[in-house]
């Protein structure tokens, strides 16, 4: 009896998988077919929003960043914008090497 309730359960569960995985499949391909914030609202297939806002590029390691977020530092040759405080004191520590 036990033995039949354990091969129930076991199939019941690979069932399930199955169907996760399959409807893990669709909803990928559904979403790969849309452009996301195309209707103009910004939001994305789940319910997440794009974030609005200029990208800048960090110097150092060439991550872009949004601006709002990014770290700004003032430079004889302009405003520069880093991703992280390591990049910035990377900067920092090239611009002071002699040449």
């Amino acid at each position: 009896m036990i033995g039949w309730l354990l091969r129930l359960l076991l199939i019941f569960m690979v069932l399930r998988a199955l169907m996760l995985i399959v409807g893990g499949i669709v909803r990928g391909l559904i979403g790969a077919a849309q452009v996301p914030g195309q209707d103009g609202s910004g939001a994305r297939p789940g319910g997440v929003a794009r974030s609005q806002g200029t990208l800048v590029q960090d110097p150092v390691c060439g991550t872009y960043v949004l601006q709002d977020r990014a770290l700004a530092a003032t430079t004889a040759e302009g405003t520069v914008f880093f991703c992280s405080e390591r990049c910035r004191s990377a900067y920092d520590a090239r611009a002071a090497r002699p040449r």
